[in-house]
Formats: C-alpha cells, structure tokens, sequence
C-alpha cells in the first residue's frame, strides 16, 4: 500500500466521524424542543458539513492530484472557516451578556482569498495549478506566479488559523469562568474542561504538521505527522457531539424575569437565610441564579451583589457549600444509612459525581489557604 494511499485513508477517518457527528445533530435538531438549543444543533450541523468538505480537501491533496487542484477554492474557503466556526461556536457558549455580537470581519478574509482563487481559477490552466501545487513547474507567466503567491500563502494561513483561532476560543473559554461562578452552582458544567481540551490538541498537533505539508515540506510528509493529526481530530469531533448532546455546557442568558432597576426588592439577610433553610433551592441541580432572583421578587445582578457582600463569595461557591453540609447531614442521618454515597450525592443537589469532586477539592483547597 502506497504511502499516499495511508494518508488518505488516515484523512478519511475524521471526515467520516465529522458525518457521523453531523447526522446525530441533524437527527438531534428535531427531537430538540427549546429553540436556542435547536439553533445550537442546526449551526454544528452546518460547522461539521464545512469540516467535511475540508478533510475531503487534504485527501485529494494527498491522493488525487488533478482533483485537488480543480477543488483547490473550496478546500481554500472551508479550511479557514473550519477554525472560525468552530471558535463561532465556542463564542457562543462562553457568551455573556455585556458580549457584542460576532463580528461578521472574521469571514472577510477567507471570502476574498477564494475571490482570488476563482480568478486564478479562469486565467491559470489545470495542468499550471497541478504543477504549482506539487512543486513541479516554474511561475513563468503573471497569472502562475499569482497562483503560486496564493498558495503559498494558504499554508501560512492555515498555520495562522489554525494557531490563532484556538488561542482566542482558550481565552474566551478562561474570561466566561470569571463570570460563569456569579450565575450557575455546577461545578462540573461550568468548567467546560472538555472544550479547553478540544482547543489544547487543536493548537499543539495540528498547524505545523498540516502546514508542512500543504507546503509540501519534506519532513511533515511523514506517516507519522499526518496521522497523528488525523487521529486527533477522529476523538476531538466526538467530544464536541458528546458534550453538546449531554448538555455539559452552562450558557449565559439574559433572564427573562429579571425585573427593572426601579422594581428591585431589597434582600433582607435574615429572610434570606430563612428562604434557603425552608425552600433548599440548592437541591436544585440545575439552579442558576436567576431561579433565586425570581423567588426573591429582584434580578439576578441584585442577587449576585447581596451574597458577595454579605457572604464574601460568589454564587456557585455559596451554593456548593449548601450543598456539601446536606451531604453530611444526608451521610448522618439514620433514614439514609441504606443509601449509596451516589444516590446521597444527587439528593443533595450535585449533578454529578465529577461536580461534588471538584467542590470538594476547590473547598479543600480554601481550607489549606485559610489555614496558612
């Protein structure tokens, strides 16, 4: 077996799991019933599509000369808005609502640089572009030294891309944490780890060795490189599907009943505390702050400023600490010496067991800084 042949079907595998992942949204969107959640579906629907269409660019690329060479615009337009998509996505996850919108420049770029390949479509031959592409032929002409700038240029761009787009969607990922602790009591849900995950192997296996060999670098024509970034990708798109499906993400909304400023009831701490006793919201897993500010008569920023002020914490830490003294009064009670640890776990409001560790772990850690 050709050693081009193995790359192709090394590059076969994450286009085939991206039309996997692809029909499960599809199939998802229509048993779906909350509409920003529909739309969620339907937008990875199209992002999966467009990451198809890219990796059936780098097989041609590898396997199919003169095929990649007539598909060279679409693969130019689908591997820089596989990255922008992608991030589209991350953007819209980690939202909050002093965000502006998604500004619609980050697809300027890849349209004009397929403007231009259409151009050079129409005045570069098939044959020219072949030979540019596989570093066989001179740029002897204006029109071939146009395309041969402009594919030089795409390995640049994937490398940018590929580089930069992970990097801003980390830091999006790092600044939606800051907020997220004021607005939900999931631990787990919140840390959205799975997503950081996707954007750390994103960044550190695929640019270079993609790069190189678009460019036609001796070294990254490797076995080695090419399949390692083709096995990433195979586990990176079922992570995203995975999580999307299971809802492990918390998303930032503006609360429909949030009241004005001029109808804010104020928060008296003795009432308050007598709410949480009687009403136990934290049993809630899937409290948000927006819950309290309803059963308060007040909005949810009013909420978020009482408990940092007069407790000296945010909302998911005030929450999880509720929670954590259930748990101890569920483990002490003789009406639960029958229940398994899990089974108290969830009656005391975690979602899961991966939530209650990390609360553990972050309370132990609050501890030990205390104590020093």
């Amino acid at each position: 077996m050709s050693k081009e042949l193995i790359q192709a079907l090394a590059f076969s595998a994450p286009a085939v799991c991206a039309l996997v992942c692809l029909a499960m949204m599809l199939l998802d969107y229509f048993t779906e019933k909350k509409k920003e959640e529909k739309q969620l579906r339907l937008f990875l629907f199209f992002t999966f599509a467009v990451i198809v269409l890219s990796w059936l660019g780098m097989i041609f690329k590898v396997a199919f000369h003169r095929t990649f060479a007539c598909y060279f615009s679409v693969y130019l337009l689908t591997m820089m808005f596989n990255q922008i998509l992608i991030y589209r996505f991350v953007y819209i996850i980690t939202a909050t609502e002093h965000d502006s919108r998604f500004s619609r420049l980050h697809f300027v770029t890849p349209v004009l640089m397929m403007a231009v390949s259409i151009v050079t479509d129409l005045i570069v031959s098939l044959q020219q572009k072949e030979a540019i592409i596989y570093g066989d032929g001179k740029s002897d002409s204006e029109s071939s030294r146009l395309f041969s700038m402009l594919y030089l240029l795409t390995g640049i761009v994937f490398f940018i891309y590929y580089t930069l787009y992970p990097v801003l969607g980390y830091l999006r990922i790092c600044r939606y944490r800051r907020s997220i602790g004021n607005y939900s009591a999931d631990m787990q849900r919140n840390s959205l780890n799975w997503l950081v995950l996707m954007q750390i192997l994103t960044l550190i296996i695929i640019p270079v060795p993609f790069a190189g060999l678009l460019l036609n670098a001796t070294v990254f024509s490797d076995l080695f490189f090419s399949i390692q970034g083709a096995v990433l990708a195979f586990f990176v798109y079922p992570i995203l599907c995975y999580n999307l499906l299971t809802y492990n993400y918390v998303i930032i909304t503006s609360a429909d009943n949030d009241l004005p400023r001029y109808q804010i009831a104020e928060i008296d701490p003795k009432h308050f505390s007598h709410y949480m006793r009687e009403k136990k919201p934290y049993l809630n897993p899937n409290l948000r702050i927006t819950h309290i500010a309803a059963d308060l008569c007040t909005n949810r920023n009013y909420v978020s400023m009482f408990i940092n002020h007069v407790y000296g914490m945010n909302f998911n830490r005030f929450i999880n600490r509720y929670r954590l003294k259930e748990l101890n009064r569920l483990r002490n009670s003789p009406d639960h010496q029958e229940n398994t640890n899990m089974e108290l776990m969830l009656m005391a409001g975690f979602s899961s067991y991966r939530s209650y560790l990390r609360t553990k772990k972050e309370e132990d850690k609050a501890k030990v800084l205390k104590a020093f």
